[in-house]
């Protein structure tokens, strides 16, 4: 029986023992990746509504434009990645659909409350994945993460409200919905960690890309479609005749395949707290690329926020080699 618990125990340690400089690398690049995603798809989704004769602002451009976006991403992964395209069962679409169903209920989710709150509201709301994630680990999965993690989350947590400056006047549906939407997302890093073990990270993404990509194609079917009939004619009219593509291309390629692509390879080697702070990292290089694109520039309590940021994810990697050593110490002091 000692034997046993030894052997569980050494395992376990040399989980987390596990090198996280390549892991953390990797999701900083997606962060990197999904800099410009909001003000590509901000214009992109005013474009498609001003082609169908609808208000800016409504909901059919954001979501007609997840559906191009995904279904197309999720095409050229089965094309140009074979390993997407191997080893499926209905277990494995199962799962995938389950992951992509998560996915865009957080991705529509978000479009809705951002159609009822402020851009800094909704964006401090969804960056709030850094609180709910080591909550609903203790929830769902009964591992909470290390005590000492606490501290970063909040320092986190702080951070991006005075990025964001998000100050709420009162709470409604647009804050609700933004609260909800950070529960889904957190969800998803959870179950996508826990999802890893049995499926391979291409086929994943794959799945996830098409599970999207149709719920938002159906998602258009409930939201007001304007004077314009979007015939699938009228779509591709409406992509190619316009400057569209410009935006869209950027969005399939960038922020979709590679940031994606890059998230479903490397999160499910780090913990989902640790993973939560990294993306933390996405509002600071998306008000980077909009100073230099757009000209909008951080304020000094911005960059406080963004100062907080990249300290707590500093204080978690001192953690880690603290951790680690201690780790080591107890392992080599195992019979």
């Amino acid at each position: 029986m000692m034997t046993e618990l030894h052997g569980t125990l050494r395992n376990q340690e040399r989980r987390s023992a596990q090198p996280t400089g390549l892991p953390t690398l990797g999701l900083l690049l997606a962060t990197l990746a999904w800099a410009g995603s909001f003000t590509w798809a901000k214009a992109a989704g005013d474009g498609v509504n001003q082609a169908a004769g609808i208000a800016s602002g409504a909901l059919l451009g954001p979501i007609l434009l997840l559906a191009w976006r995904f279904t197309a991403a999720g095409i050229f992964w089965l094309m140009l990645i074979p390993g997407a395209r191997r080893h499926w069962s209905w277990a494995a679409v199962g799962r995938s659909v389950g992951l992509g169903g998560l996915l865009w209920a957080g991705q529509t989710v978000q479009m809705l409350g951002l159609d009822r709150t402020s851009e800094a509201v909704s964006a401090f709301l969804t960056s709030l994945t850094v609180v709910f994630v080591p909550l609903l680990m203790v929830v769902i999965v009964r591992r909470p993460p290390r005590a000492a993690l606490w501290l970063p989350v909040g320092l986190a947590a702080l951070g991006i409200w005075l990025m964001t400056g998000a100050a709420p006047t009162g709470f409604g549906v647009g804050e609700v919905l933004g609260l909800a939407c950070a529960v889904i997302f957190s969800a998803h890093m959870i179950a996508l960690g826990e999802v890893a073990r049995w499926d391979s990270p291409w086929q994943m993404a794959a799945g996830q890309f098409l599970s999207v990509g149709i719920g938002s194609a159906v998602t258009c079917l409930f939201v007001s479609r304007g004077p314009v009939p979007l015939t699938l004619s009228m779509q591709w009219a409406i992509l190619i005749g316009s400057e569209l593509w410009l935006y869209v291309v950027p969005l399939i390629v960038v922020s979709t395949m590679a940031a994606f692509g890059l998230m479903f390879y490397f999160q499910p080697k780090l913990d989902p707290t640790r993973a939560a702070l990294i993306y933390l990292a996405e509002p600071i290089f998306a008000a980077l690329y909009a100073s230099v694109a757009v000209g909008r520039m951080l304020s000094v309590i911005a960059l406080l926020g963004a100062s907080l940021i990249l300290a707590a994810n500093v204080l978690v990697e001192i953690l880690e080699r603290r951790s680690k050593r201690s780790v080591g110490t107890s392992a080599s002091a195992m019979p």
